[in-house]
């Protein structure tokens, strides 16, 4: 019996080895095909759209050579701009379909914010924007698991200040391509206050999501609040150096004035002088 087992073990380690040696071999070739893909997609996207194009352009060429008699070098260069055209636009579709604009997003979020009771009643309406946003890129492109090729969704993250009458924030958004519509999975607002902590506000998502999202959503704080307070810093220098210049001119008008006198104080002064001479 107990040969019998070993017997069974001895065949059954092998078979396990090769079962495990191909199953890596087959995931490290899927993460050479990903990662080539990744370097060269434009490339390869390129090559496949010449390709693509020269098969319309000689199947629509042949198609309408069958019903109608055309001229062979007018024909062929009408349909070849045909193709070209058919092919350029069918990309350009999906790559609408697939891409996040960020400025989209943007106007998404302000839309909801100035149509959001609680957010007007804390901040103080109307909101308004700046040219200062920051954002990343996240996922995309083709996955390859167990060489199932799949696309990833896309997700944009979006950080930017706002102001309203009362208060200002700083506006925190994640936004998910799904199915070539935009899903917004977060959308809140830090508002500091006077004493104690930031107020955070959720319009869209919580806590958790916000979590999940804070690697990126910090990796664009940061840099954000540094540039805020840069640009508080250099509008304070601005105002120093107009006060200055301004002082500097008053001075120096100051004794040009003095030394110059008014002309009619010096129209009498003359005539004065004159008649002391006579």
């Amino acid at each position: 019996m107990g040969s019998k087992n070993f017997a069974k073990n001895a065949v059954k380690k092998p078979a396990m080895a090769v079962k495990h040696t191909f199953s890596r071999y087959k995931e490290a070739i899927g993460m050479q095909i990903e990662a080539f893909w990744k370097r060269n997609y434009l490339v390869v996207l390129g090559s496949g759209g010449v390709v693509v194009c020269i098969l319309l352009w000689r199947v629509l060429f042949g198609v309408a050579n069958t019903f109608i008699g055309f001229f062979e070098g007018m024909a062929n260069y009408g349909f070849l701009a045909l193709s070209s055209a058919i092919v350029a636009f069918t990309g350009l579709y999906y790559r609408s379909k697939l891409t996040i604009n960020p400025d989209k997003v943007y106007r998404m979020a302000m839309r909801k914010l100035n149509t959001s009771a609680g957010i007007l009643e804390v901040m103080g309406a109307p909101l308004t924007g700046t040219n200062l946003r920051a954002y990343v890129m996240s996922g995309g492109g083709v996955s390859l698991k167990n060489f199932d090729p799949r696309l990833r969704s896309k997700r944009c993250f979006l950080i930017f200040p706002i102001s309203g009458s009362e208060r200002k924030g700083l506006v925190s958004v994640e936004v998910k391509k799904k199915k070539g519509q935009y899903d917004m999975k977060l959308l809140a607002v830090d508002v500091p206050m006077a004493s104690g902590p930031d107020q955070r506000l959720f319009l869209i998502g919580d806590e958790e999501e916000y979590r999940i999202g804070g690697g990126r959503i910090s990796e664009l704080r940061d840099p954000v609040v540094k540039a805020l307070a840069a640009a508080k810093e250099f509008d304070a220098r601005d105002e120093s150096s107009e006060a200055s210049r301004r002082s500097k001119n008053i001075q120096g008008e100051g004794p040009n004035l003095t030394r110059r006198g008014s002309p009619s104080l010096r129209y009498i002064v003359f005539f004065f002088s004159k008649l002391s001479s006579l």
